[in-house]
């Protein structure tokens, strides 16, 4: 009679050990598979959608590009030069999400983690450098992720990217 007990204890025991494996491997992993599954299923919802998830889009940009811009070449102990491509997020004629100068006709939207990118896209869409109607640029050092956002006519997300960038470059129209 004493050996059913021991077998039943040691049978809750090695269960409750496997539940615990198994509920904390689903949590972890299921974590992951939600973070990533994040910016994917935006596709197909329209952009106004994501504000909940991300709060208001920073700007809107009639076309966003992304470039490589080239640091100074630094001179080599063997006499060669060091050139390091770094990451520019280029904005051509920014405007406000929404307000009375947002911009209906652009399909490009911008989201950021980023203080410094923050700071400068609400310059220059609504701040002191909307009118001087001439290039700015800003360097940013290690970003925090900036989402591009594009949309199609009916205000549908067709694709999200999310970068790094290393510069921030604003060209007026």
């Amino acid at each position: 009679m004493s050996a059913r007990p021991s077998i039943t204890k040691k049978s809750i025991t090695t269960l409750l050990i496997l539940t615990g494996i198994v509920g904390t491997a689903t949590v972890l992993l299921g974590g992951r598979l939600v973070t990533r599954w994040d910016d994917a299923s935006a596709i197909g919802h329209h952009w106004r959608s994501l504000a909940t998830r991300w709060g208001e889009p920073d700007c809107t940009a009639r076309e966003i590009r992304l470039d490589t811009r080239e640091s100074a070449s630094r001179p080599t102990a063997q006499g060669g030069g060091l050139v390091i491509p770094h990451l520019e997020l280029i904005l051509v004629n920014p405007a406000p999400a929404s307000g009375p100068s947002a911009c209906n006709t652009h399909r490009a939207f911008v989201w950021s983690d980023d203080a410094a990118v923050d700071r400068h896209t609400r310059r220059v869409t609504v701040g002191d450098l909307r009118s001087i109607g001439m290039e700015t640029r800003i360097a940013v050092d290690r970003s925090k992720p900036v989402k591009i956002v594009r949309i199609d006519s009916a205000g549908k997300v067709i694709k999200v990217d999310s970068v790094r960038p290393v510069f921030v470059t604003v060209l007026p129209d």
